[in-house]
């Protein structure tokens, strides 16, 4: 690719012809101030901000639509530079309202931060500010604040780019423009709450997170989205340790800057239930509270004397647990039935750019880990209602809340000698348990996850899980144990270990290698 030498503050740099000057600056790291700027949105050049002196060039530029230039000279800091920035911002600020105390974006507001930077100065404007409409709702994620807007268009571009649904327009003139629905729309598309992230102020804010908490009080924590086998990367913002948001992570490789609404909101239904805090075991009252090491002897007990077992799989547990639960499975008895949880539904074509058909965003990894039998998921469940088992072992899934043929898979599992469930909360399927073990959930998680592309990548702990619940690793290595087998794990790093010894496409892989943004394996995906 043909290049240009050009100077930017007095630093020499390369860049690719074609760059403009505000991409060619991000990439030597030098940040140049914006809010109408997206790098995957096209160019509007409305909001000024982003102005730049260029050597011969007798007006500023904008720098987001400045192709770079052999020979160049470019100056991001100059007097002339920072009181046009200086005067953008208050031009901006004419007719904003000061709410930043009750406004959701404060903490992380590009106004706000800009102010502090390139004003500082008290308004000169001293008429009446012109007011517009507050607190209407957009979609059922999204509500609109008028007054806060800078009319960057951001969220129009989006809809008309991204999702090609175009629920918004600017309507109107000179300082009576403003961002509004098409009528008879809602901004209701799969990927609506991405507008949020990318509205530099506060005018657009997501109704789920809106008053919950403030930013500056969340831990924020790079992970993997548990919602489907696209593994998208996100930061998990929580609070008292509860999770209170997610947003996207940016990875070129998996979901861009993006992530879908279904993913967004899903741990809404992982997180928010009663948990277990104690093994229960079932005696003739029902089922008991007990400790965890007679529970894990009765579960091993239990499985062996009634073989062989099923044992189904949730695809939100880690390559680390599907790789001890294989282990375990198979010391119980070679004839087992072990696949991992698999549902498949249709998408339209705006739902195609993020989501995957699969719901289980570890499906891939956890069949590399030895997580299957010959048939698949489907067989499984066919052969479990036919009889072929004696017992079964199922982790993270309530199947009878989610199979279409509940009735018949519910009288199979009641005619199972031993049923065991693993889970965070009680469901409907543990209810029919003899042995019911609490465990965590992705968010109180150390691990990697492979998705439907063959990437392998790593979820880090958010949350510390309950005190009597156990990680779903260690659970299996401790009844490894008492299967016999030596292996001794301290972490699931330790485990990764041998994982990376064993399992030949994963070979030679460690944490630091997946790093932040994840690694992609070079052989073909195992088959559902």
């Amino acid at each position: 690719m043909e290049s240009v030498k050009l100077s930017i503050d007095g630093r020499e740099l390369t860049a690719a012809k074609g760059k403009t000057v505000i991409q060619a600056a991000a990439e030597e790291g030098i940040f140049i101030p914006h809010y109408c700027y997206h790098p995957k949105l096209s160019i509007a050049g409305n909001c000024r901000m982003c102005l730049v002196e260029i050597e011969k060039m007798p007006k500023l530029q904008i720098a987001c639509n400045t192709q770079v230039t052999e020979g160049m000279v470019v100056k991001t800091q100059s007097p002339k530079v920072l009181e046009a920035r200086r005067a953008v911002m208050e031009f901006l600020l004419i007719n904003h309202p000061v709410d930043c105390p009750i406004c959701d974006q404060a903490g992380e507001c590009r106004l706000q931060d800009f102010y502090m930077e390139h004003d500082l100065k008290p308004s000169r404007f001293e008429e009446r500010k012109e007011h517009d409409r507050k607190r209407e709702i957009f979609g059922p994620n999204v509500i609109f604040d008028g007054e806060r807007c800078i009319n960057c268009t951001r969220c129009v571009r989006f809809v008309q780019e991204v999702t090609r649904t175009e629920e918004l327009t600017v309507i109107n003139r000179g300082d009576n423009a403003t961002i509004a629905l098409f009528p008879g729309k809602v901004l209701d598309n799969p990927l609506s709450a991405n507008v949020v992230d990318i509205c530099p102020v506060g005018a657009l804010t997501d109704r789920d997170f809106r008053f919950k908490v403030r930013v500056w009080y969340l831990k924020n924590t790079p992970s993997v989205c548990p919602g489907c086998s696209t593994g998208c990367n996100i930061t998990i913002g929580s609070y008292q340790n509860r999770i209170a948001r997610f947003k996207p992570r940016i990875n070129e490789e998996v979901n861009s800057h993006w992530i879908c609404d279904e993913g967004r909101y899903c741990f809404h239904g992982l997180t928010e239930v009663e948990r277990l805090t104690s093994p229960l075991i079932r005696q003739e009252g029902g089922l008991v509270p007990a400790n965890w090491d007679e529970a894990l002897k009765v579960v091993f007990s239990g499985l062996t004397a009634a073989r062989p077992p099923a044992a189904v799989l949730s695809g939100r547990n880690t390559n680390e647990e599907a790789f001890l639960f294989a282990s375990f499975v198979r010391r119980v008895s070679s004839e087992a039935g072990l696949e991992v949880f698999y549902q498949e539904r249709e998408l339209s074509e705006t739902e195609k750019i993020l989501k995957s058909p699969d719901r289980s965003p570890n499906f891939r990894g956890a069949r590399d880990m030895g997580a299957q039998s010959n048939g698949g998921f489907a067989e499984l469940i066919e052969a479990l209602v036919r009889g072929k088992y004696n017992s079964a072992y199922i982790v993270g899934e309530d199947l009878l809340g989610v199979l279409p043929n509940r009735e018949e898979v519910e009288t199979a599992l009641r005619k199972l000698s031993f049923l065991v469930v693993q889970d965070t909360h009680m469901t409907a399927t543990a209810n029919l348990a003899h042995v019911v073990l609490p465990s965590t959930h992705f968010g109180e998680k150390d691990g990697t996850y492979t998705n439907r592309t063959g990437r392998v990548q790593r979820l880090t702990a958010a949350l510390v899980a309950p005190p009597g619940s156990r990680q779903d690793w260690e659970i299996f290595s401790r009844l490894l144990a008492l299967a016999g087998d030596g292996a001794v794990y301290s972490d699931p790093q330790s485990i990764f270990q041998d994982i990376s010894r064993e399992v030949s496409p994963y070979r030679g892989l460690s944490y630091a290698s997946i790093g932040d943004e994840g690694v992609q394996l070079t052989v073909e995906p195992a088959h559902s």
